[in-house]
């Protein structure tokens, strides 16, 4: 391989996380870059609509129209596009299956919602993690403006402008609950006036809770309601979760504002030339850091804090959402996942010794909200839960954070015992056949493609799972009696799921009449989930060409889950310009995003489950590997670049090493590479080898590199 002498330049305090020339040129431009993808209404519809969603990792909801969450009196506004309500983390209940649940805390809404609006104006700022609605009635002005604390994340904050006068606000404790597999939970609630705020006291299946108000305005209980009598002029309002408002209105704002400019300032930032492709960019990033944080009080649901579908965390999402967190910048959350997830590797020991009876990790499909102990008995809700492809995930999450982190005694500490454990489970139910290949199987079990039915053997994804978590064990010399060589010396069973039309069945009672009923493109693994080949597997090619011909109902187009998101993805990775302007156009035309590119629904047509935060995450690494890509363990710039005009970046990073900013435009670029460790990689064919902390111009004309001398 060839050497490329690069000019370098370094400077004598350099942390690992500095800022480039280009990264100081575009700084300035932050501000611009993400109000791009702010939300701007300015007509008002008494019809349901796509709600907005605020949260901060803790504590989160959407709203509706009227600033507020939506009055569940009303029919004219419907949870057609999902709820709206009140969701803390630590706000669940232990229930059906001995399952964990988020459940709601309360309502704030208006008491009447007037006739006829005009003057109607409403903006989402991501930047500064606003909300603003103002309207006028036939009574008077009223502007709304709603946040989530950033640094009491157990605190919401509420502003009411009124000029004029207004319908009263209700506070209404959510008392009958519907929860998942068909419950119906009662949650009990007491109102209790102090001095300075009041608390309603909630208690639902002996778990019990509170959230106090404070206000500036005068408030009356109404049976088990609160009633905030609003005023002329500013009337603010705090909720909040477990304790009293920690801070004033003012401050809680202010210092709320702060924080999201600061985040934006730290985060990887895109400008492209594509309107929606910008908007979906920045709101994908302001779902994504709304819904998760460095906290370590549980993992974020799929929908965030909205309380649509799915009540509960699957660590096969978070995955996705954590590769985002990792070539965005944001490794200290993605840190603090794995060191949670490290925190509770003996009681997923145990829960797979229980279901399985075997040594290892089997990682859950969903993770409890609690302890392992008594989770899930006697057994799973489903046969869903027992998808044996799922520790591949988590041994990712931990091999890669270790790899950002760059500190042998955190990889020690932290994610070495994943990464064992994970290996260790695959092994225990490896076996080799006649036929030389090793071969998966166990009872209860499923696979990725829900489809593909239950209890069968050589589950596809499981096999990546295996290959992925054995050649990271192997890396890490966690292979002490040498099986894991030996296991991918042999190889495992992938060449006998081979169909006549060159796609991995995915599961080895597959036929060629189950390739088109898939849920999932599981064949697509190697270039989305699992990095498990040094170049493109032929097979993963293929499916990837036959994509719309493997999924069910993807050449109407209508996609299932995460689908969509996958073909995105494996478009960048392949180079496949024009397929992935295909699959792009498909985001509306399936109805798998709204009108106004807001979010991305899990299912086309699947209203009710919106801001289906695992696709926007998916969408998210699309959009930065069509610019930078670093899957097959090589540098390549503007691999899948379907605009046309400059497309700016700043701050984004590679687990080769560095982070990236500066300008690209078609095949061309201009980029400055920051090394935040001591790396060597391949880029465009030429071999760079760089000391930590330097900072690197590159130029890249027609694909070729050219050195800056």
């Amino acid at each position: 391989m060839k050497y490329l002498k690069l000019t370098a330049v370094y400077f004598l305090l350099a942390p690992v996380w500095m800022l480039s020339s280009y990264a100081q040129k575009f700084n300035g431009r932050i501000a611009e870059m993400i109000a791009a993808g702010n939300v701007i209404r300015t007509s008002f519809t008494d019809t349901a609509r796509v709600n907005l969603y605020q949260g901060n990792g803790r504590f989160g909801s959407s709203y509706g129209a009227l600033g507020l969450h939506n009055n569940p009196n009303h029919v004219k506004h419907t949870n057609k596009f999902g709820q709206t309500q009140h969701m803390h983390i630590g706000h669940w209940v232990r229930a059906k299956f001995n399952a964990d649940y988020l459940i709601p805390t309360v309502r704030i809404y208006w008491d009447e919602e007037p006739a006829a609006v005009v003057g109607y104006h409403q903006c989402q700022s991501f930047y500064d993690g606003l909300l603003k609605t103002s309207f006028e009635t036939d009574k008077g002005k009223v502007a709304v403006e709603t946040w989530f604390d950033q640094l009491d994340r157990d605190l919401s904050g509420f502003t009411i402008d009124v000029e004029g006068k207004t319908a009263d606000v209700i506070i209404d404790p959510m008392e009958n609950l519907s929860v998942h597999y068909g419950q119906k939970v009662i949650q009990t609630a007491r109102i209790i006036k102090h001095a300075k705020y009041i608390e309603i006291q909630l208690n639902c299946m002996d778990i019990r809770s509170s959230v106090f108000l404070s206000t500036n305005d005068s408030t009356i209980v109404k049976g088990n309601k609160l009633v905030v009598k609003l005023h002329s002029g500013r009337n603010w309002i705090q909720l909040a979760y477990g304790r009293p408002a920690s801070a004033g209105i003012g401050v809680s704002k202010s210092r709320t504002v702060s924080w999201w400019n600061t985040k934006w300032a730290q985060t990887s930032t895109i400008m492209l030339p594509d309107e929606n492709a910008q908007q979906l960019w920045v709101r994908s990033m302001g779902l994504i850091l709304s819904t998760v944080n460095e906290d370590k009080k549980g993992f974020p649901v799929p929908m965030g804090f909205t309380g649509n579908l799915w009540p509960f965390s699957f660590p096969q999402d978070l995955s996705y959402i954590h590769s985002a967190l990792l070539s965005t910048g944001n490794i200290q959350i993605a840190k603090a996942w794995v060191e949670q997830f490290a925190a509770d590797i003996e009681g997923m020991k145990d829960y797979t010794k229980r279901l399985y009876g075997i040594d290892g990790v089997f990682c859950p499909w969903v993770f409890p909200y609690g302890t392992f102990k008594g989770y899930h008995t006697p057994a799973p809700p489903n046969i869903f839960n027992y998808e044996v492809h799922n520790s591949g995930y988590l041994c990712r999450m931990a091999y890669e954070t270790s790899k950002f982190v760059n500190d042998t005694v955190w990889t020690r500490r932290y994610a070495q015992e994943l990464i064992k454990q994970t290996a260790l489970f695959y092994k225990n139910i490896a076996k080799k056949g006649k036929d030389g290949y090793w071969h998966l199987y166990i009872t209860p079990s499923m696979g990725q493609d829900e489809m593909g039915g239950a209890n069968q053997q050589d589950y596809l994804c499981a096999l990546f799972s295996a290959k992925y978590c054995f050649q990271k064990a192997v890396e890490l010399n966690l292979d002490p009696d040498g099986i894991y060589r030996e296991i991918l010396l042999d190889g495992l069973s992938f060449p006998t799921l081979k169909s006549a039309k060159g796609v991995y069945f995915t599961n080895k009672a597959g036929r060629d009449e189950d390739l088109g009923k898939q849920k999932h493109p599981v064949q697509l693994n190697d270039l989305v989930f699992l990095p498990v080949n040094k170049q493109a597997d032929p097979a993963s090619l293929t499916a990837y060409q036959k994509r719309y011909e493997i999924t069910q109902d993807a050449g109407k187009p209508h996609f299932y889950g995460w689908t969509l998101g996958t073909f995105l993805l494996a478009g960048s990775r392949v180079g496949d310009v024009d397929g992935w302007k295909k699959d792009w156009g498909n985001l509306r035309k399936a109805d798998y995003t709204d009108e106004e590119w807001i979010q991305l629904y899990e299912t086309s047509s699947a209203y009710s489950a919106s801001f289906y935060t695992t696709t926007n995450a998916l969408v998210v690494q699309s959009l930065i590997c069509n610019l930078v890509d670093d899957w097959f363990n090589k540098l390549e710039i503007s691999k899948c670049n379907p605009w046309k005009g400059s497309v700016y970046l700043t701050r984004v990073y590679s687990i080769l090493g560095v982070h990236l900013d500066g300008e690209i435009n078609g095949r061309d670029a201009n980029l400055s590479l920051t090394a935040w460790k001591d790396c060597q990689f391949d880029l465009h064919g030429k071999q760079l080898t760089l000391k930590k902390g330097t900072v690197t111009p590159v130029k890249i004309i027609n694909g070729q590199l050219i050195s800056n001398k």
